[in-house]
Order: structure tokens, then sequence, then C-alpha cells
């Protein structure tokens, strides 16, 4: 028997999926949370073996639940699978990057075809939506784009801020001005294409690692 639980807010998906699970001998739908931070609270203690995680919920969204769960001890070694409407290529990547086992849209599944998802990747799949699947390949199939060249006192102010630093405290670090910093950082982000310090920390941080 494989114990499933559902993180989703909309209460007329999830009345009809646990009703559709119900008919499944093989799947037993252990609990439904209508919140990331209440799945949070109770997952570790309940360890169903896959948990199904929309995208959009109140509170934290279903990729920032999923990589709280991802880095919670002792590890919770669930299947985690995104159960979502949504197919927009960098939420597909960024559930991906966070350690999700597949990622499935609500409106291209069918009851049969999500309990065989439920069964593929216990034994190790990594399922996803046709549609997705496409994004996916495409994606490979895209060329790399030339890897942004910074300065070695741009990169010294981005290692800064990817550590929380303002503006002022990086001045003080680095022996510079604030303006300087300030014409650094406006620099690194037009060489990122990025609009804010976290998302230049995220692109630090995914080049690092």
């Amino acid at each position: 028997m494989t114990t499933v639980s559902l993180v989703e807010d909309d209460s007329s998906f999830y009345v009809l999926l646990a009703r559709s699970l119900a008919t499944r001998k093989t799947i037993c739908l252990l609990r439904v949370y209508p919140t990331g931070e209440e799945a949070l609270q109770s997952l570790p203690a309940l360890r169903p073996d896959v948990v199904l995680m929309d995208i959009k919920l109140p509170g934290i969204n279903g990729i920032e639940c999923l990589k709280r769960l991802r880095t919670m001890e002792p590890p919770l070694l669930s299947q985690d699978l995104m159960l979502t409407e949504h197919a927009d290529g960098e939420l597909v990547f960024e559930a991906l990057q966070a350690g999700a086992n597949g990622y499935l849209l609500k409106d291209r599944i069918s009851p049969r075809e999500l309990a065989q998802a439920i069964k593929d990747v216990m034994s190790g799949g990594a399922v996803m939506s046709p549609t997705i699947a496409r994004k996916v390949i495409e994606r490979f199939h895209r060329p790399a784009a030339p890897e942004p060249t910074l300065s070695g006192r741009e990169g010294e102010v981005l290692l800064s801020v990817s550590r929380g630093l303002m503006n002022k405290e990086i001045s003080g670090e680095l022996s510079i001005s604030e303006n300087t910093v300030r014409k650094h950082v406006s620099a690194i982000y037009r060489k990122l294409h990025v609009q804010s310090r976290a998302a230049a920390t995220r692109h630090f941080l995914q080049r690092r690692f």
C-alpha cells in the first residue's frame, strides 16, 4: 500500500481527487493540507510515501514548501510530485531544482494516469505530463547562453550581496564608497539580467554549486 498526502488549497479539486484515489486498492490518501505551513508541521511525523504538491498556495508556495521538506532532519524520504495547473517553464525548473520527482498538470491527467504516476515514481521513475516533458527537452536543446563575465571587484560585491550585506556594509568591508557599490550592483544586474538582490544571489548560488 502506497501512502499519499496532498498539499492543495482548492477544496473542490481535492474532494474529487480523494474520491478517485479511494477507489485504488494500492493507494491510501492519508491527509490533505490546505497550506504549506500545515504540511511542514505534520508531514515529518506522518511520513507518507508520496507527497502531491500544488504550487500556488496561500502563504508559502509549493516550491518553497518542497525546499524546506528536503532540508529536514531526519530526512523525509517521500517522493514529491508537483500537481498543479501552472505550466510556466520557470516554475517547472524551479520545482525540479528544489527536488521534485515529477511535474504533473491537473487538467492533463486522469485519475488512472495519476495512480500510474504514483506507482512509477515509487519505482524510481521521474514522471511528467507530456507538455512539461517537452519544455524540459526544449530547455536542454536550447543553445547555452554565454556566461556573463564580471570584473574582479564585481565578483567581490556579488559575493557580499549573496551574504546578505547591504551597500553600506559592503562599502566598509571593501573600502569603497557607497556610490561605487551602487554602480557595481547596477553592473551586476545588467550583466546577469536580473532585477533584484535575491535574483543575483540565486544566480551566484546556482553557478557556485
